[in-house]
């Protein structure tokens, strides 16, 4: 891949952070968007990465800029790490810097952002990604990625030839920058397939508002757990979406292995008082099963519940 790849990232948390990390180490003509003391940070320190995956990374962009309005060159690729509360007005921003080949990949929560992403653009390539990584910005801004593992699938289901070559000219960027990314062909199952275990989970947690050590001793809050899983299943099998055998007893393991000291990011941002995901992980759900007519009635309580406070 050409060293000098115009490439820009928007959002530069936790999975934006480590994406900036990994690719400005590697190209000469990356792009931040960041507001604020973020954005103060990113230009007199630089991306900070302490990575127990990569090792401690210092890197540079070449620009750090509030805007996507300010971004004059038309890019190459584009990584939205943002909210799903920001995407439109994210989206609004960048119309000015992508063409016909600009790959346009929203690395977000959610299972329809592509599709939200793709409406927003008369031009450019949108993509489906889906990232696996802990990772966090910390109060310096630098950000800590934990565990032996980063990875991120990207495709774009039924794609033409040249939508299908532009994602694939984006996992081959990443992939040089050492980014542990592989190329699928049905990213909408990699999709739902993450997007099921975190309606689960960010909705319990963020139901009881409780730690997942303090879930996972509970056999009922477990089952509750269980059910989340097999409804928001339901809904992805009914759109048709090609969920593998054995996913909720599988999932159902990894929730009752995970850490002590573990929670989500809706539970975290409600507890703040934040702008938060309920949305994403509830509100689509429920909205598709309504429209599918599939029951989904622990989903709707804690959703409903959820929402009023």
């Amino acid at each position: 891949m050409e060293k000098k790849v115009k490439i820009t990232i928007v959002g530069i948390g936790g999975v934006g952070g480590y994406l900036s990390g990994m690719l400005a180490k590697t190209y000469e003509n990356v792009t931040l968007v960041a507001r604020g003391e973020r954005k103060k940070s990113l230009e007199k320190e630089g991306i900070r990465l302490h990575s127990q995956y990569h090792g401690e990374i210092t890197a540079r962009a070449k620009k750090v800029v509030e805007s996507g309005q300010e971004i004059r060159e038309v890019q190459d690729f584009i990584f939205l790490c943002v909210k799903n509360y920001s995407l439109e007005e994210v989206c609004r921003d960048l119309q000015s810097c992508i063409d016909e080949h600009t790959v346009i990949l929203p690395v977000m929560n959610g299972a329809d952002t592509a599709e939200r992403t793709e409406k927003f653009f008369e031009k450019g390539i949108v993509g489906e990604a889906v990232i696996y990584i802990t990772a966090f910005f910390n109060p310096d801004y630098s950000i800590t990625q934990i565990g032996n593992y980063a990875k991120i699938y990207v495709g774009k289901t039924n794609a033409k030839t040249q939508e299908a070559e532009g994602v694939k000219r984006a996992c081959d960027c990443l992939k040089e920058a050492g980014v542990d990314c592989r190329y699928v062909l049905d990213s909408q199952a990699a999709v739902w397939e993450k997007y099921i275990f975190n309606c689960a989970y960010n909705v319990l947690t963020a139901y009881y508002m409780e730690m997942t050590d303090t879930l996972q001793t509970s056999p009922e809050k477990c089952k509750e757990f269980k059910t989340l899983l097999e409804e928001a299943c339901a809904v992805a099998l009914a759109k048709q979406i090609s969920i593998r055998d054995g996913y909720v007893e599988s999932e159902y393991k990894r929730f009752m292995s995970l850490d002590a000291g573990s929670t989500s990011s809706l539970k975290r941002d409600m507890e703040a008082g934040r702008k938060n995901e309920l949305e994403t992980f509830s509100g689509y759900l429920i909205k598709e099963a309504r429209r599918l007519q599939i029951p989904v009635p622990v989903s709707e309580k804690m959703y409903e519940n959820l929402k009023a406070e």
